[in-house]
């Protein structure tokens, strides 16, 4: 079919999903988690998201199907509620557009202008060489949703971080599982946008993807403690609103004549930060030591580096093994970076919402594109920055949104810049392989 079809294919089908997002970003904040079992939280916010069905928070009536078409809808009511008037928020069609126009593209970008996915081709020096491949939607389609899922969770998470400083962990508890299914399915080597690794990197992969289950298990035995179990560091605009309500509080008990206790707000000392994140640095210990004893045992024993190379090299499983170095490449890069930054600071220097949102974005494109977003987002946030110093006292700035800006843009550019950076990380492979002995 022409281009066009498709066009208004993915415009449509986006702006189904960016009305799906409005959901999202409107309930997810609001469920109210009992911490009985992480699997059960997720699918009491997943439930939430689908019950009741659409309706007017200030009626509360149901709303017709025909008025939840995307962009359409709002225009028809004229941005107003059909029983009770009230002005629904232009914010609905902004993000419904946004996203069809996002979805469409992106398939430009992909199908007919050819930046996009890329695969690796290891050259005679040694520099790995990225190579835009020639895209169709009816050959490569399953890369193109996997990654307008992404595009769509990035949106959500940037909605509810902007507004809020937090990322629902399910946004990420969504994505991580489908992108596993959909490498160890669709990935071959040489298609675009798949991640089948080297053996060593698959070694790397597998050894600290089983050290990841054995932390979690131990974590949900409590034989590995929680970090900030009963609460992390309140935000600036946390401390905003508690002190807010003991106002409002204060003022109601005035009237009354009676005089109310202001509530203390906690707050942490740098010692007290860095006893957490030695917390966080033992749930590192076994997936590090897990996948750097595989890597060494696949690399010095040449009958297990040869029977590893054969079950590395087959399809499905070289594509799950790159999707989940992507993850755990994706989450490190994030959570070392958390870890070493409130240990030197002595305050908590990024959420853990970031690492699970990066986490995802490397299961989707894999380590590179994830580990090249992760290091362009502080671009993203200067501009920001820069006003924010000349008009507010505030100096805290939600890092997910920054993230997501840079993780668009890597997913369309990263062939151009790996290849920029390829020699260099070629070079540093060699001084580390020299200082190996190998």
């Amino acid at each position: 079919m022409p281009h066009l079809l498709y066009i208004i294919f993915a415009f449509a089908l986006g702006s189904c999903v960016g009305s799906f997002l409005n959901v999202v970003v409107w309930r997810l904040p609001q469920v109210e988690h009992k911490g009985e079992s992480w699997l059960r939280d997720f699918l009491q916010s997943w439930q939430a998201l689908s019950y009741p069905p659409s309706h007017c928070p200030n009626c509360n009536n149901r709303l017709k199907w025909y008025d939840n078409l995307p962009v359409i809808g709002w225009i028809k009511l004229a941005g107003k509620c059909r029983f009770c008037s009230e002005p629904i928020s232009m914010r609905y069609p902004i993000v419904e557009a946004t996203t069809g126009l996002l979805f469409t593209f992106y398939y430009v970008m992909f199908f007919m202008v050819g930046y996009g996915p890329c695969h690796e081709w290891p050259a005679p020096s040694g520099v790995v060489v990225f190579n835009q491949v020639e895209m169709t939607i009816i050959e490569h389609w399953p890369i193109y949703l996997l990654d307008m899922m992404l595009i769509g969770a990035l949106i959500a998470a940037t909605l509810i971080d902007w507004e809020l400083f937090i990322i629902p962990l399910e946004i990420p508890y969504f994505v991580v599982p489908i992108a596993l299914v959909v490498h160890a399915v669709w990935d071959r080597p040489g298609w675009p946008g798949a991640l089948n690794p080297s053996p060593a990197a698959a070694a790397l992969a597998a050894g600290a993807g089983i050290g990841v289950i054995i932390s979690f298990v131990l974590w949900n035995l409590k034989i590995i403690p929680a970090s900030f179990a009963e609460g992390g560091p309140l935000l600036e605009i946390d401390k905003a609103k508690l002190k807010e309500e003991q106002e409002k509080k204060g003022r109601a008990s005035d009237q009354k004549g009676q005089p109310v206790e202001e509530q203390e707000i906690p707050e942490f000392t740098p010692a007290q930060i860095r006893a957490e994140m030695r917390k966080e640095m033992l749930f590192l210990i076994p997936p590090m030591a897990l996948g750097m004893a595989w890597v060494l045992l696949t690399w010095k024993i040449p009958a297990l580096a040869s029977w590893w190379a054969g079950v590395a090299s087959i399809g499905w499983v070289g594509g799950l093994l790159g999707s989940v170095l992507g993850f755990l490449v994706g989450g490190f890069v994030v959570w070392i970076v958390r870890i070493l930054g409130s240990y030197g600071f002595g305050r908590e220097a990024l959420g853990l919402g970031d690492v699970h949102l990066m986490a995802a974005v490397g299961a989707v494109l894999g380590p590179g594109p994830a580990t090249v977003a992760f290091f362009l987002a502080p671009f993203f946030g200067i501009a920001r920055a820069i006003v924010m110093l000349f008009t507010t006292k505030s100096r805290e700035l939600p890092l997910g949104p920054y993230l997501s800006m840079a993780t668009a843009v890597v997913m369309v550019f990263y062939c151009p810049i790996a290849n920029y950076l390829s020699p260099g990380i070629a070079g540093l492979g060699m001084v580390l392989s020299q200082l190996l002995g190998r």
